[in-house]
């Protein structure tokens, strides 16, 4: 686990040095683009396709939204609380209820329980995590991210997300044969998802500013997200009687740290994109302790 999460970082710091020399700052617009719109979408669509969610695993889901919702209250009490700037509580709340469940939680969940294991992992990430990221989260962001907002611009926005068309489209597929050389060309534009999205985060990683309020708004993404969300998907998976493979996937799963993807939604959405990249950075190398704390925990 500890190489995966190493082999991460080194891709963003390679991101890091080349804005100094090759890339500008400015240009991870373009990464932010071919990510979203191309190369995100086909590694959504390739899971959901090749991986078809089982429904007997229904409680996994629900342990999923409800302690987004839970923790996603938290971080817009707590933004609102430290007066942060809307744009920046938008990037909290997708930094606090977004882990990276799918380029570090799939193949840690695969080599710690098998097969099993990564079905898990699949139907917490697509069933749970990412329906509820590009439905209430890009609903929430998209009240933040702008001064004023309609409901022809929200509707807008959440049709107009391409990871969403893919999974949709996953599900709807997924019981017919498709070309392999389609299926093929989507795992390949998918797999460079990965380290792209590292790359743009070490191309938006900048100093961060001397505040008192945004020290304060990082470490408690920090804290909502490898500390008490995991906690809490603890609790209910207990409550709702999960138990074994189910259970510990859903615990890790939900103890990754923040998703690479916040990053590519503050860009599109015009969040505070320098915030996210931190609590990403951050939380992924806290997570090197972490998620060993939370192994055996479990």
């Amino acid at each position: 686990m500890s190489k995966t999460l190493i082999t991460l970082i080194l891709i963003s710091l390679l991101g890091f040095i080349s804005k100094y020399k090759i890339f500008r700052e400015e240009d991870r617009e373009i990464f932010s683009k071919f990510v979203y719109n191309f190369s995100l979408p086909a590694l959504v669509f390739y899971s959901i396709y090749t991986n078809p969610p089982q429904i007997s695993l229904y409680k996994v889901v629900i342990v999923e939204w409800i302690v987004s919702i839970i923790t996603g209250i938290l971080a817009l009490l707590i933004g609102f609380g430290l007066n942060l700037n809307k744009k920046t509580i938008g990037s909290l709340f997708l930094v606090s209820v977004g882990g990276n469940v799918t380029f570090l939680g799939y193949p840690i969940m695969e080599k710690l329980y098998g097969n099993q294991g990564l079905t898990v992992a699949i139907i917490y990430d697509q069933l749970g995590m990412i329906i509820f990221i590009y439905t209430i989260g890009i609903i929430l962001i998209s009240l933040l991210s702008v001064q004023k907002v309609n409901l022809n611009f929200t509707i807008k926005k959440v049709l107009n997300n391409p990871p969403l068309w893919g999974l949709i489209l996953g599900f709807i597929l997924s019981p017919y044969k498709l070309p392999d050389f389609l299926i093929d060309s989507l795992s390949i534009l998918g797999k460079a998802t990965t380290p792209l999205m590292m790359f743009l985060l070490g191309l938006s990683f900048s100093k961060p500013q001397k505040n008192n309020k945004s020290t304060l708004g990082i470490i408690s993404g920090i804290t909502l997200k490898l500390l008490l969300f995991p906690f809490l998907a603890l609790i209910f998976s207990r409550v709702l009687g999960i138990t074994d493979v189910p259970y510990k996937v859903t615990v890790l799963e939900s103890a990754m740290p923040s998703m690479l993807t916040a990053l590519v939604l503050a860009l599109q959405f015009d969040l505070d994109s320098a915030f996210a990249s931190h609590v990403i950075i951050y939380s992924t190398l806290i997570s090197l302790i972490t998620l060993n704390l939370w192994i055996g925990v479990i």
